[in-house]
């Protein structure tokens, strides 16, 4: 087992047995205990998780939907009701079993609920256990717009079992992966020329990996844990990519899955930082090439480009109505805080196009 502490929370890593939410729970008392689970969670994971803790068996079980459009007021005023209806008080426990969806969810549920509740995050996706579930931050969407309503307010733990990862599908393991990408591009040119290496076998080793970007990802927050200065590179690839998960939300279309909207993200933002900082045309090509030898190819059409340009200009991040990004000056060194225009965007969602083409 592996720990980790970030702030007041502790983070395990475990393979083999949940005997820290066990000592935990044992060490703490709670009135009542609630466990939030999405349709898939609560068939492959919670029957692991009761089985293994058993101070938990005695939980309340609330189901809620998967995906991004879950992530609603609506499914925020639904589980407010139900834990209303079942005696929630402040002696209660919210424990967050899913990936990111559950866990922005379950954590902002828990945070306003009776003024706010404790709550652990037991993150079961790749992406989840890599980022959404460790750093504080929860929120919601609000009318198609990426975690408009939130806040920051860190679990009492968060529990990585790897095993839960065995559940995922082929297409949620490889949309994690942009996310580890990231983490290589704004801070480790080690854990970039891995990821390079094993990306011709299109699904990684994680074993290590998962390790690496939790550990770089609580030396970031630690660092600006309310996201003002450094804790923004983590946001490399996410403002173009929270964009057109937007569009798609709000144009009906089919879904597209958070890594995959990264890896656009990842692209466009790498050509935006090469035409910012003039690194070389070899090592664009490199890091583009990578990232679309591995990540299914998007269909953003260029009619869509001034949807994309509406929803950036909601980004949190933007300051005086100008996009506010943060860029690459070389692989693993980010730079925060850069002014981005709408042609510097526009060109980049048409580089992108060419390279699909190509």
């Amino acid at each position: 087992m592996k720990q980790f502490l970030l702030r007041d929370t502790l983070i395990y890593l475990d393979d083999n047995s949940f005997n820290s939410i066990n000592k935990w729970m044992s060490l703490n008392h709670f009135d009542n205990k609630f466990i939030i689970a999405d349709e898939n969670t609560s068939i492959h994971c919670l029957p692991v998780l009761l089985k293994h803790v058993p101070l938990l068996k005695d939980s309340f079980i609330i189901k809620m939907s998967s995906g991004e459009s879950a992530k609603s007021i609506a499914q925020v005023e639904a589980i407010c009701s139900c834990l209303i209806n079942k005696n929630i008080d402040r002696q209660s426990l919210i424990v967050n079993l899913g990936g990111g969806v559950v866990c922005d969810l379950g954590g902002f549920v828990a945070s306003i609920i009776k003024r706010g509740v404790k709550f652990i995050n037991i993150p079961t996706t790749l992406m989840s256990q890599i980022d959404a579930a460790i750093g504080g931050k929860v929120a919601v969407n609000f009318q198609d717009y990426k975690n408009q309503i939130g806040l920051f307010v860190d679990p009492q733990i968060v529990f990585v079992y790897t095993p839960f990862l065995l559940s995922l599908s082929h297409d949620d393991l490889l949309s994690a992966q942009a996310e580890i990408f990231k983490y290589g591009l704004i801070y480790d040119r080690l854990l970039w020329e891995q990821c390079r290496l094993e990306s011709s076998n299109k699904i990684m080793n994680f074993k290590n990996m998962i390790s690496d970007c939790i550990k770089i990802k609580i030396k970031i927050v630690e660092s600006d844990y309310y996201d003002y200065q450094g804790r923004r590179m983590l946001n490399f690839g996410h403002s173009i990519c929270h964009a057109i998960e937007s569009v798609f939300l709000s144009t009906k279309k089919q879904p597209v899955s958070h890594g995959f909207a990264l890896s656009v993200g990842l692209i466009c933002e790498t050509y935006i930082s090469y035409k910012k900082f003039k690194f070389s045309s070899k090592k664009l090509s490199i890091i583009v090439n990578t990232i679309l030898s591995v990540f299914p190819k998007i269909n953003l059409v260029k009619a869509l480009d001034n949807l994309v340009l509406k929803y950036l200009k909601s980004d949190k991040k933007n300051k005086n109505r100008l996009y506010n990004f943060t860029l690459i000056k070389d692989i693993g060194v980010a730079v925060v805080n850069c002014s981005v225009s709408d042609i510097h965007i526009i060109n980049s969602l048409d580089y992108y196009r060419k390279k699909c083409q190509t």
